[in-house]
């Protein structure tokens, strides 16, 4: 059952959705130099390589102590350290340079600028290291955050958790975005709380030799598939069924480390929720949706890139009421 489209709220702004649109072509990954980024990962967190294995999305090197991922597909690679990822019985990371806020959420934690400045120092002198070929048009730190309820909710205790810094990428000025377009590495503090010691990285950005153009759909046409589908396998209720969108952007999707991919295509990204589904349920959504005419990605010669379906990212629970 669709939900009708005058039962959509826009909360975001509207994305301007161009007529025609880009599609980076990537490279084919070239991982010559692989050897040599898993060895300086290896060193870098404390890794014990006592073996390599090959596995369906390219190969693993490590040890019992953590492992370093090479992803055939793109040219990504990942690597953590299992014993520092289990030091810590939960979320909990005692920072001192932390600032607290009070929001109309509720309290917010974010590192100070001190702190801020060192571990983006200590992300872009790996990344550099390790020679891989990046350009980020965005470079950010977040932290985590834990917090304790009562049986009611109620909010009992918060508090800082991993740090991340995140580089983000762009293709002549458009957001890549996606699961393939990402540079991120998480810290713990150290032993005083002053400084990171680096837990787990992952980095996956196929570049683009060229550009492409493709015929795109309008905005409203580009949303028929979240008003038709059915929301953790409830159907909505014609009667009641509504659609808020909380955030929306153009840009263009690059698919998981793990899946080859010849093309970045044009995609929305959007986020919301969805009321009045049947059995009183209500869902939040996170999805990419194809922007792409399918007819236009084959007549460009990207054949199979229409078929892709950019799926659910992230999808909240159902709740009854």
């Amino acid at each position: 059952m669709t939900i009708d489209s005058s039962n959509v709220k826009w909360l975001a702004e509207r994305p301007s959705i161009p007529a025609v649109g880009p599609v980076a072509v990537h490279p084919n990954p070239c991982l010559a130099d692989h050897r040599r980024v898993v060895d300086r990962l290896a060193d870098t967190f404390g890794i014990k390589v006592v073996a390599s294995v090959d596995v369906p999305f390219g190969y693993i090197a490590g040890g019992p102590n953590g492992q370093v991922e090479v992803f055939t597909a793109s040219g990504g690679v990942r690597a953590r350290n299992t014993d520092q990822l289990g030091r810590y019985e939960d979320e909990r990371r005692p920072w001192r340079d932390v600032e607290k806020t009070d929001t109309a959420d509720g309290v917010s934690y974010t590192l100070g600028d001190r702190t801020a400045t060192r571990l983006t120092t200590i992300a872009r002198g790996l990344v550099e290291e390790l020679g891989l070929k990046v350009d980020p048009v965005s470079v950010g730190v977040s932290l985590g955050q834990w917090a304790m309820a009562d049986e009611e909710g109620h909010e009992l205790d918060s508090g800082p958790g991993r740090a991340t810094v995140q580089f983000g990428y762009d293709v002549e000025g458009i957001p890549l975005f996606g699961p393939g377009a990402k540079t991120n590495l998480h810290f713990d503090p150290d032993e005083r709380g002053t400084d990171g010691v680096p837990a787990r990285f992952f980095h996956v950005h196929r570049g683009f030799e060229n550009l492409a153009e493709v015929r795109l759909l309008g905005l409203e046409e580009s949303l028929v598939p979240l008003l038709t589908q059915t929301w953790s396998g409830i159907e909505p209720d014609p009667k009641r069924a509504s659609l808020t969108i909380t955030a929306a952007e153009y840009g263009l999707l690059a698919l998981p480390a793990h899946l080859p991919q010849r093309a970045a295509l044009p995609a929305l990204r959007v986020e919301g929720s969805v009321a009045g589904l049947r059995e009183g349920a209500e869902v939040r959504f996170g999805q990419y949706l194809p922007l792409a005419d399918p007819a236009a990605v084959q007549a460009a010669g990207y054949a199979g890139a229409a078929e892709i379906n950019p799926g659910v990212v992230g999808r909240g629970r159902s709740k009854g009421r």
